[in-house]
């Protein structure tokens, strides 16, 4: 997988190099070039997100807000932001409350790309001590201990039957050249199934390792890019020592955040359209699958923002969930692919507003079941746990069927109600008192 190209601003650097060719023809191209990619203020992007439009705002006020303070001595910065949430508090709130799904801007004439902006708002935040890392300590993902290492340590979760991308960094090339990313929330929270899909690998040929790293993606929710670059860089670190060259993703949102690092080093492939070649050639060559579907009887799919552009990931799990579960009607969503909307979980947005992650929520809950479908196929970890979540407390008239395509085609079921009462029963038990002191001391 490697990054789509999408249109972009001339930068004040690129007009000075085109102004220093001294041909008039090309500073009016540059001139004009960045004129179509500049917000025009048409107020689409107001109209199809709440958090713009409540205080009325569009994503060119939001960019020029930005512009004027990274405009200035960057010492004087915070002070600019502080003054900001003063004098423009519900330009701050729309901020805080944005999860960076980027369907706001998905219609864009102009290619405004509204999560990178967003995300460089919380970097200015969290200079100006508005969003201290210490608030999120939970999910440091860069730290030894946060929330799914702690889980894991703690519920006795680990792999060490199998080769670890540290093992295969400290042996060098030759032990695996596929690494498999689950993701933090799957390679926590069902690790039967990481396993299964483990040895489907194996036994279709894959030689490869596992990582039990985050990807990076809490960190830049709370505006620590240089923590998050890090993080990954350690990552791609040990895939050069591994003589690695494949990156296999679960989640649209890892697969993401990897190949603007490493996309043009390394493969980033969805698992999805693994699953669905492999399987196409073991069905080709008379051999079983490996899989054993779920018998559902009807499903809709809930694509990840994450895959709103590109559609890989989406477009495997239909295919695979065709060809495997053919007698199983397949239903689609008002919002999808690339108008898809988000489960709320994005952005960290819950620790800020949770009535906003809930509605969100239970706005995908509502539309998937108003499909007539029985069970909601999610396509990433998390949006899993988010609707699972939501749907535990709920009566089962209003919630659905949840199950992420890896349950679907493998037969195996995550129990989220167990999930959920661990991770609250494990500050109750005998390690509370040292996860109290790890992460609130």
């Amino acid at each position: 997988m490697r990054m789509q190209p999408r249109p972009e601003k001339l930068t004040t650097e690129e007009l000075g190099q085109i102004a220093g060719l001294d041909a008039a023809k090309l500073d009016m191209l540059a001139a004009w070039a960045n004129k179509k990619l500049t917000c025009a203020h048409c107020k689409r992007c107001t109209l199809r997100c709440e958090v713009l439009k409540e205080p009325g705002l569009d994503m060119g006020q939001v960019e020029e807000g930005y512009g004027a303070i990274a405009a200035l001595p960057f010492d004087d910065q915070p002070a600019a932001v502080l003054q900001l949430v003063q004098d423009r508090p519900e330009l701050y709130h729309a901020l805080r409350r944005c999860c960076f799904c980027g369907f706001c801007t998905a219609t864009c004439q102009t290619h405004v790309l509204a999560p990178e902006r967003m995300r460089d708002w919380r970097v200015l935040f969290m200079r100006a001590g508005l969003m201290p890392p210490d608030d999120s300590k939970l999910v440091m993902v860069d730290n030894e201990w946060n929330i799914f290492s702690a889980y894991r340590a703690v519920y006795g979760i680990g792999y060490p039957e199998l080769t670890s991308l540290e093992q295969a960094a400290e042996h060098g090339p030759g032990l695996a050249d596929t690494l498999f990313f689950p993701g933090c929330s799957l390679v926590s929270y069902a690790p039967e199934l990481t396993r299964t899909v483990g040895r489907w690998l194996t036994d279709n040929g894959v030689a490869w390792a596992l990582s039990t790293d985050c990807c990076g993606s809490p960190l830049m929710s709370a505006g620590l890019f240089d923590r998050a670059a890090a993080l990954r860089q350690r990552i791609l670190d040990q895939i050069r020592a591994a003589g690695i060259v494949r990156v296999v993703t679960v989640c649209p949102g890892c697969g993401e955040e990897f190949v603007e690092l490493m996309g043009d080093e390394v493969d980033i492939v969805p698992l999805p359209e693994l699953l669905l070649k492999k399987s196409r050639a073991a069905e080709r060559a008379g051999r079983p699958t490996g899989f054993a579907p779920l018998p559902e009887r009807s499903v809709t799919f809930f694509d990840s923002c994450h895959d709103r552009f590109d559609g890989r990931h989406g477009a495997a799990i239909r295919a695979l969930v065709a060809r495997n579960l053919p007698g199983t009607a397949r239903l689609e969503m008002d919002h999808r692919r690339k108008g898809t909307l988000c489960c709320g979980a994005g952005g960290a947005v819950a620790a800020y507003d949770g009535d906003v992650t809930e509605r969100r929520v239970w706005r995908i809950i509502d539309e998937a079941r108003a499909t007539g479908a029985e069970t909601l196929v999610t396509t990433c970890p998390t949006c899993t746990y988010t609707v699972a979540q939501a749907c535990l407390g709920a009566p089962p008239e209003r919630g659905i069927g949840n199950r992420h395509y890896l349950e679907l085609l493998f037969g195996q079921t995550i129990d989220w109600p167990q999930v959920f009462a661990q991770l609250g029963g494990m500050w109750e038990g005998e390690y509370g008192p040292w996860l109290t002191q790890t992460f609130f001391a």
